[in-house]
């Protein structure tokens, strides 16, 4: 004989007791940390005794320090999200430019070396530019004077951080 199904519960029908205490033990959710500061704030401008208002106070600066490391954090992941499509298509296009070079190179060595050497310089631009900063594309985004001297001073930049870490026995890989 089959088994007997129970009825499903109708929706004006009273929940189980089990589902009931299953949502009273609800986890709470922290507080983020801009609520917290607010909470202190506000507890900070009531009478408080001295050794309290100072707890309190180290305890709003310590929030509002890792409020400040948060808010760098999310704006460098915006940042380096947003650049790593451009910097990925770059890399690939300068790293083709290099091997045809290198087969160029063997023909007439001269003329393909210097191209190279430019290359690879362009290489080190895409690699090792700084990821909390601004990129400035090298195939896109104009040739204005403004850009140029920018990533030519970024170029000076990286090429100084190279030849340091380098000094360091650091890797720079970014």
């Amino acid at each position: 004989a089959p088994a007997a199904r129970r009825p499903k519960p109708s929706a004006s029908a009273p929940a189980p007791a089990a589902d009931r205490k299953r949502k009273r033990g609800a986890v709470f959710k922290t507080a983020t940390l801009k609520n917290q500061i607010r909470s202190t704030e506000r507890l900070l401008r009531k009478d408080l005794p001295h050794d309290m208002r100072v707890a309190q106070e180290k305890k709003l600066e310590e929030l509002k320090r890792q409020q400040e490391k948060q808010t760098q954090e999310a704006m460098q992941r915006t940042i380096q999200l947003r650049d790593r499509k451009i910097k990925f298509f770059e890399r690939r296009k300068i790293e083709r430019m290099i091997r045809r070079l290198d087969k160029q190179q063997r023909l007439n060595a001269d003329e393909a070396s210097n191209k190279l050497a430019t290359l690879r310089e362009d290489l080190e631009y895409v690699r090792f530019f700084p990821k909390k900063e601004k990129y400035f594309p090298l195939f896109t985004g104009g040739n204005t004077p403004d850009v140029v001297e920018k990533r030519n001073t970024w170029r000076k930049q990286i090429k100084e951080n190279l030849i340091a870490a380098a000094a360091n026995g650091k890797d720079l890989e970014g």
